[in-house]
């Protein structure tokens, strides 16, 4: 824009005034002298719009004790770093330092001089970059919980098998370390019982946590919460071994799960039936309860092919459900019904299951939900005919080579099979293992047993979610994966 020159202006003013250096407002007017007179025109461009390439703070895992007269300032100097990380990877202190402090030391990854890019994107939905000499990871699970026991000295059903589970994540963890290990990686693992002594005193503290480079747990959600929260202010990455806590996600931006999100199977699903059946009328049964962001899902992916809803009627689970779906059928074309929602939907499945066995006429194809496979109402011969089709993840085959050479090194350690929540434990370290700086690494990273992790960044929560899904179909007595894409 042009400016006329006013009394007092000079090209230091204007130019800190406009967000502008004073060698871009001269370069913009070369043919003004200086000093400035009243009535001058400049051009003032417009300002530039840098975009700051900083380096990403990681965790290097060294310790620095505050001694006498230190300060923020001065330890940063000795280490590299800016008093601001230093702070930042150490939210848990107060702001003037004791004696005898223990600070984490955090390191940079420095600008590439040679493209202009940082080697490691600064992202927050960046999966984290761990140290690459030792894998040091922290279990905290339930195991001396503070509990009367029952007339004859044993602990009530409840306890006995929470410390049951605990001990299995505890096996699936030694099982990943003595793997990777094999493979070549160095792991350390510490467990630590999230529960008090019968002093209400606990056996962990601050210090497990900024130890280790994974925490594992903890399963009950009060102690997930406040685990969270201390984790907050650090980079290091967290596991729940539980179904995820919407919570957690609000706490602590670096919470992992091994459970995939169940929107993108639907996403996934949806888009397969748009695909499909180009030219028929999907029915889309609804519940618009619990489920309703799976329904939503479904849509979403249909919509990516289809470009519209169009095709897609939808009936909702009420009166006018419960008069029969059958009324919405034709028995001279195949009718195409989808089914997102999950558990909280059993008794419609059930409803519709008995339904279409009793009109036997009607060609059906059904999509649904993952959790319908596992119903114990489910019945064979209805499944066949209809090619029940669902998304699936954590496929586990126990016929495949590689699975059966892995778990036996779990049968030699522990003499026996390893359950759901050891192979879950075991895939968690595995996937954290493929997080540590390649160099200086053995190459065969070992593979998981069951959860294929495939991350991608959600928005809405700010968070990598695990999106690995497959289709599957229910013919001749027996899953079948399905080609898709």
């Amino acid at each position: 824009m042009w400016y006329t020159v006013l009394p007092g202006d000079n090209l230091d003013r204007l130019a800190r005034s406009n967000d502008l250096t004073v060698s871009e407002l001269t370069a913009a007017n070369s043919e003004v002298q200086s000093p400035l007179t009243p009535g001058m025109r400049l051009w003032i461009p417009a300002p530039v719009a840098l975009e700051v390439q900083q380096s990403r703070v990681l965790w290097r895992g060294d310790e620095h004790l505050v001694s006498a007269g230190e300060t923020w300032y001065g330890i940063a100097q000795r280490y590299g770093v800016t008093d601001k990380e230093l702070q930042e990877a150490n939210g848990h202190l107060e702001l003037i330092l004791s004696i005898g402090d223990v600070l984490q030391v955090p390191t940079t990854i420095p600008i590439d001089s040679v493209n202009g890019h940082a080697k490691v994107q600064v992202n927050s939905a960046q999966l984290p970059l761990l140290r690459s000499d030792t894998l040091r990871v922290l279990a905290m699970l339930p195991f001396m919980l503070e509990v009367d026991t029952v007339i004859g000295g044993e602990y009530d059903a409840r306890t006995t098998r929470l410390r049951e589970v605990s001990l299995d994540f505890f096996h699936g963890m030694e099982w990943a370390a003595q793997t990777l290990q094999d493979s070549g990686y160095a792991v350390q693992l510490r467990i630590v019982d999230t529960e008090p002594d019968t002093l209400g005193v606990h056996a962990w503290s601050e210090l497990d946590l900024r130890w280790s480079d994974v925490v594992l747990g903890p399963l009950r959600s009060a102690k997930m919460d406040s685990v969270s929260q201390l984790l907050s202010t650090t980079q290091t990455p967290q596991w729940l071994l539980t179904p995820l806590k919407p919570a957690v996600w609000s706490h602590h931006d670096r919470v992992y799960s091994l459970r995939s999100d169940e929107r993108a199977g639907m996403r996934k699903l949806g888009a397969l039936v748009a695909r499909t059946h180009p030219l028929d009328t999907v029915l889309l049964l609804e519940t618009r309860g619990k489920d309703a962001a799976l329904e939503e899902a479904f849509k979403e992916g249909f919509t990516s092919v289809r470009g519209s809803l169009s095709g897609l009627e939808s009936l909702s689970s009420s009166n006018r459900f419960a008069e029969g779906i059958t009324a919405q059928m034709d028995t001279s074309k195949l009718n195409v019904v989808a089914i997102p929602a999950g558990k909280s939907a059993q008794s419609m499945i059930a409803y519709v299951q008995t339904e279409l066995q009793l009109a036997d006429s009607f060609p059906v194809r059904i999509y649904a939900n993952a959790v319908t496979a596992e119903l114990e109402f489910m019945e064979r011969d209805f499944m066949n005919r209809s090619n029940w089709t669902i998304p699936v993840t954590n496929y586990l085959d126990w016929t495949n080579e590689r699975v059966q050479l892995q778990t036996q090194t779990f049968r030699e350690l522990f003499k026996t099979d390893p359950s759901a929540y050891s192979i879950a434990a075991f895939d968690a370290l595995v996937e954290t293992a493929s997080w540590m700086d390649g160099e200086g690494q053995a190459s065969a990273l070992p593979a998981p047993i069951q959860h294929i992790i495939d991350w991608e960044w959600d928005e809405g929560a700010s968070q990598q979610v695990n999106s690995n899904w497959h289709i599957r179909m229910f013919s001749s007595g027996v899953w079948s994966r399905l080609i898709t894409d």
